[in-house]
């Protein structure tokens, strides 16, 4: 050996929630470039901010969270001369845009800062979390991507006024999903305040704020020591195990929570068919997730041969493992490595049950 190189990247950013935050006025670089969606700059056209330098509109959504658009990106980046430290990249939009713009900036010039604002509540409790970045490639979800956390993340929840019904609910599921295996307070905060909570669009309601907070803290949590993913047995991926190869098939009909809430009612069902979170519970979880206005049911999660292929994907991903994180009560839950599949088609045939509009009688 010539000699040993050993050393660590210090990594540390904030987040953190802002008023007006369209004026840029938290932002203190010399030049402002900005990045935001298409539809975002159509409703909010009347609050921008007057010194922008330069801005790319995107129309983000998961169909384009492509290469080619990765490659329009870093095109505006090269025409504006981004200098590499000083000018951090603003990006504003859903969790679709951030997870494009970080990629991008993660590789223009070996990497340049960037700034995330959030515009959906999808975006506020997950992308904004965390330091992946990603695209759709191989016709895979977010199969390029890299570890590359912001330089900031402004956190305003009055854009969520401005979301569809659905996109709320979509977006809802990322909460519940922490609720489910993480933090049983937090789910009884959702049943508490779940008659306002989509009708206020997160607004003015009287646990909103807290539910919010409390999922973003929950996730930052989990993160905080793994940032990087060196521990693959992670509670935060609950939902994700059968959904991405699902979620890609049936783009642009089936929304990233809505496959993720599925994945947990499917894992919810594996745990119940283990004698592990009781019927009760399972009853509570699937109630409060239709109360959400989100899906119960879907052909694709009913297909063992389909779901299967979506493990064996997702374990490639986790080093050759299941580690599935399954709840074993109401804000508890443990990984397992050993679901079969005569144990999966119970879960189905569980599942199926609770396709009905009420569900009080599974014991």
């Amino acid at each position: 050996m010539i000699c040993n190189i050993k050393t660590s990247l210090p990594i540390e950013f904030e987040i953190r929630k802002a008023v007006n935050v369209l004026s840029l006025s938290e932002i203190t670089s010399k030049r402002k470039i900005v990045i935001i969606d298409r539809n975002v700059y159509e409703l909010y056209s009347d609050q921008l901010f007057d010194d922008v330098d330069s801005l790319l509109f995107i129309d983000s959504s998961e169909e384009n969270k492509d290469w080619t658009t990765a490659e329009m990106v870093l095109t505006f980046l090269e025409e504006n001369k981004i200098l590499r430290r000083s000018e951090p990249v603003i990006a504003i939009g859903g969790g679709v845009l951030l997870d494009l713009v970080g990629f991008c900036c993660s590789i223009y010039r070996r990497g340049i800062p960037y700034i995330r604002i959030p515009t959906t509540l999808l975006a506020i409790v997950d992308a904004s979390v965390g330091a992946k970045t990603s695209v759709n490639h191989f016709n895979r979800r977010n199969r390029l991507g890299s570890f590359y956390p912001p330089q900031l993340t402004l956190i305003d929840t009055t854009f969520i006024k401005t979301q569809s019904d659905r996109e709320i609910s979509n977006g809802f599921a990322e909460i519940l999903k922490l609720a489910i295996v993480l933090d049983s307070k937090l789910f009884e905060l959702i049943e508490t305040d779940s008659d306002k909570l989509l009708q206020c669009k997160f607004q003015d309601t009287a646990h909103s704020t807290e539910i919010i907070e409390r999922a973003i803290a929950g996730m930052t949590k989990e993160l905080n020591d793994n940032l990087w993913e060196q521990e693959l047995e992670r509670p935060v991926d609950f939902g994700h195990s059968f959904s991405p190869l699902i979620e890609m098939k049936n783009v642009p009909n089936l929304l990233h929570g809505e496959a993720v809430i599925l994945d947990c009612l499917l894992s919810c069902c594996i745990s119940t068919v283990r004698n592990l979170l009781s019927a009760d519970e399972l009853t509570r979880i699937f109630n409060l997730t239709r109360k959400m206005n989100l899906p119960v049911t879907h052909t694709d999660f009913l297909n063992s041969t389909l779901l299967l292929e979506g493990l064996s994907d997702v374990m490639k991903h986790r080093n050759g493992n299941q580690y599935l994180p399954i709840p074993t009560s109401i804000g508890q839950c443990k990984i397992i490595n050993d679901l079969t599949p005569a144990e999966l088609e119970s879960a189905i045939q569980l599942m199926r049950l609770y396709e009905k509009d009420h569900i009080d009688y599974w014991h």
